[in-house]
């Protein structure tokens, strides 16, 4: 399995272990998926749950990720409202991304994630 792979098992193990009884609970579970489903999206809120990270920092940690691929997730995390980001520098524009409290929410799932990916490694 890749990451994105643990990511995806995860989400239908609850489908299919019954444990998302009626409509609105899948409907909440897709809205997570949503957020969290893109590759690379969960593994870009954990490295900003450490703190905040310029975009350079970012791809590095994150091994094989290209910019474009890392830029369009930074943007769609923004837009989401899940991370912000505040100029350190104007001449060539530099930013600092960090969590808002709606993406600190989310490290306890991650974290929940990563418990299960170990488990059944």
């Amino acid at each position: 399995f890749t990451k994105y792979s643990y990511l995806l098992y995860f989400v239908k193990s609850f489908l299919y272990n019954g444990l998302m009884n009626t409509k609105s609970d899948t409907n909440c579970l897709q809205n997570t998926v949503d957020v969290l489903g893109d590759k690379w999206t969960a593994l870009i809120i954990n490295e900003l749950a450490q703190g905040p990270s310029c975009f350079c920092d970012v791809e590095k940690t994150l091994y094989g990720i290209s910019p474009r691929t890392l830029s369009q997730r930074l943007d769609k995390l923004q837009l989401e409202g899940i991370i912000a980001k505040e100029m350190y520098k104007k001449r060539p524009p530099r930013y600092h991304y960090y969590l808002t409290s709606k993406g600190q929410e989310l490290t306890s799932i991650l974290d929940a994630m990563s418990t299960w990916g170990a488990k059944h490694r």
